[in-house]
């Protein structure tokens, strides 16, 4: 619920979603801010002369309830009040112990291989979880109701359903694009979705389709050199789970994925580009059956690399002209491999085919130009350039999601439209899940969790003590609520680190 505000008229704990001009123009490192102190209300009222403000991500005073759903939509959880963030730390609820959880998936990692594996073999798969529920199907007439005759899971464990118990729709929302866009095919804006799951909770029910999901591509891989059309229809089941997931808590999709690697960059890269194309194709607004068509082609956009020569993927240097010119014709391939399959749909093709196109005219093959790239191919665009920033490569070692945002930046309103960049950048904040930082403390710690109003202060978990040392069983920290360090004073993040810094290998940690 924003509304305009006149700088004069702000005051402490309301949230800035919007100023009068470009962010990119601003002093502000976050879109999107809390007005917590004199001095940041001071330079917002020296800058601006109006800004939004979201009333639904206010707090105290500021806040004002979101207007009431229609009849038939799903109930909202109203965002806590001021109170709630000052609870004093002996009456707050302690979180699970996420270490301790991680370590129980690891020992259940070939557990959960082996239902991965036979999950489409008619066998039940792992457990899935929706805390919140969802309204009950309307049955057919004479149709016989889903838990007669039988006990179901979830009337044993409330917050555990199986794939014959999921819900049709989890998010509530309109199918297609027609969710979160114009006629135009330009999304509405950021939408700021709250989490209906816990990071732990979720973590346990995407980690199965995560592992399903690599077995799918190195499957698909095997067809393709084999010259068999790969099944679409079990990589677009898979692909609809991850969908769920991003729906519930987004958080989690992303941590599995920075943690569970596997030894091929082709898969590693092929699932963080899918990951990240759904989450950003969620806070835009898109319906539910628009993300899976990016997930989908996020996941199969490089599958035409395969044709190409292995010394050319996996060459170290720099390309030569011939070789780009060679090493460019993949997206060809791609097509031609996929437009034998039954279940391409026209859509996912067309983001397939254009994902190398950029605004200017300098992508390729077809050398397109503005909305000729189209938005969700300019989504596969954008999340593919900085997914791959951030992942090590044969030509090239990873970078922090920093410095990669700031190269994201550089493209805006050249490679890529001003928009798609400014929305993605708010997309994912400044220190994304897996993110390793370095604390005012002199410890290193990962991000596990976003906090979506105070994007400075995420949930971390300390891997490193001060003299740099591993910490036999790391704890975790909500620094939303500002916890001493051994100084007394309260931990904050300094800088944030590229991945492997002082030798942090996080899949040593967690899934390895």
């Amino acid at each position: 619920m924003k509304e305009i505000v006149a700088v004069q008229d702000l005051r402490g704990g309301m949230f800035i979603s919007e100023l009068d001009r470009p962010w990119l123009e601003s002093p502000f490192m976050l879109q999107g801010f809390l007005i917590e102190d004199e001095a940041t209300l001071t330079q917002v009222r020296q800058l601006c002369r109006f800004v939004y403000v979201d009333r639904a991500r206010s707090v105290g005073d500021a806040w004002r309830a979101a207007p009431a759903a229609q009849e038939g939509a799903p109930p909202t959880r109203a965002p806590a009040d001021l109170a709630s963030f000052l609870v004093k730390p002996e009456q707050r609820r302690q979180p699970p112990d996420f270490f301790a959880l991680l370590k129980l998936l690891r020992g259940l990692k070939g557990e959960v291989s082996e239902c991965a594996r036979d999950g489409d073999a008619g066998t039940e798969p792992w457990f899935r979880i929706y805390p919140q529920g969802a309204a009950p199907r309307t049955l057919n007439a004479g149709e016989p109701s889903p838990g007669e005759g039988r006990v179901t899971p979830s009337a044993l464990h409330p917050h555990v359903t199986t794939y014959a118990e999921r819900p049709v729709r989890a998010s509530g929302r309109r199918s297609g694009e027609e969710a979160g866009t114009a006629s135009s095919g330009t999304p509405s804006g950021m939408q700021f979705v709250e989490p209906t799951a816990s990071l732990e909770e979720e973590i346990v029910a995407a980690l199965p389709v995560v592992t399903r999901a690599q077995a799918l591509l190195a499957e698909i891989a095997e067809d393709v050199q084999n010259n068999l059309n790969p099944d679409l229809e079990r990589l677009r089941g898979v692909v609809s789970e991850m969908v769920l997931s991003v729906i519930r808590n987004p958080d989690a999709l992303l941590w599995l994925l920075r943690l569970k690697r596997t030894d091929q960059y082709s898969y590693d890269h092929s699932l963080d580009v899918a990951a990240h194309v759904m989450i950003f194709g969620r806070a835009l607004g898109l319906g539910e059956d628009s993300i899976t068509t990016l997930g989908m082609a996020g996941l199969l956009q490089d599958i035409g690399k395969l044709r190409l020569p292995a010394r050319l993927l996996h060459k170290v240097g720099a390309l030569s002209p011939r070789e780009y010119e060679i090493f460019k014709t993949h997206v060809d391939f791609s097509l031609h491999i996929l437009a034998a399959c039954p279940h391409a749909t026209p859509q996912m093709l067309e983001i397939i085919g254009r994902h190398h196109e950029r605004c200017d005219g300098s992508g390729y093959p077809a050398g397109l130009k503005g909305d000729d790239v189209g938005l969700m191919a300019e989504i596969a665009g954008v999340c593919d350039v900085y997914c791959a920033m951030t992942r090590e490569r044969p030509y090239g070692a990873a970078v922090s999601s920093q410095d990669a945002l700031d190269a994201v930046r550089g493209l805006r309103g050249k490679r890529f439209s001003v928009s798609i960049i400014d929305q993605f950048v708010q997309c994912i904040g400044l220190y994304p899940v897996g993110t390793l930082v370095e604390l005012n403390s002199g410890e290193v710690a990962v991000v596990v969790s976003q906090n979506r109003i105070r994007r400075l202060k995420p949930r971390v978990m300390i891997l490193l003590g001060p003299d740099k040392k591993p910490n036999a069983y790391p704890q975790t920290l909500d620094l939303l609520y500002d916890p001493s360090c051994a100084t007394g004073e309260p931990y904050e993040i300094t800088r944030a680190l590229p991945p492997g810094a002082f030798g942090v290998e996080p899949s040593a940690y967690y899934l390895a």
